[in-house]
């Protein structure tokens, strides 16, 4: 979910708590960077994207996996950037953020094939051995 900046934030929350409820869901937390809700016995992660130039980067870090996140980490570190599920950062003072706004687009910032989410950490993992 893309949220509202300013004053609209709460009035935003307390509409989302609202559907939740009316759809018979709770909420669990409502926080900055995710909320979570509970859903008939599901409990659903909403990420929170602060903008449309941060779509792709909220995306991947919602789909993960993680030890696929963690690699997006260590490449923005060696590109000299910086990455979190709100978006790519310059490292300048004040940071600056890169516009992402696809997963694509990550991937070629970060110099990265793109992979669909249900192939991420497919080929990475091997079987254990069982003797």
């Amino acid at each position: 979910a893309v949220i509202p900046k300013g004053d609209d934030v709460g009035k935003w929350r307390e509409e989302v708590t609202a559907r939740v409820a009316k759809i018979g869901g709770t909420v669990i937390s409502f926080g900055e960077v995710i909320s979570d809700f509970q859903y008939r016995d599901v409990q659903v992660n909403l990420f929170l994207c602060p903008g449309p130039e941060s779509w792709g980067v909220t995306l991947m870090w919602a789909t993960g996996p993680k030890g696929h996140t963690i690699g997006m980490t260590i490449k923005a570190r060696n590109k000299g950037l910086l990455i979190n599920s709100r978006g790519i950062w310059t490292r300048e003072e004040p940071p600056r953020l890169v516009p992402a706004r696809t997963e694509q687009e990550v991937g070629r910032i970060l110099e990265w094939k793109y992979k669909p989410p249900e192939t991420r950490g497919k080929d990475a993992k091997k079987e254990p051995a069982f003797y």
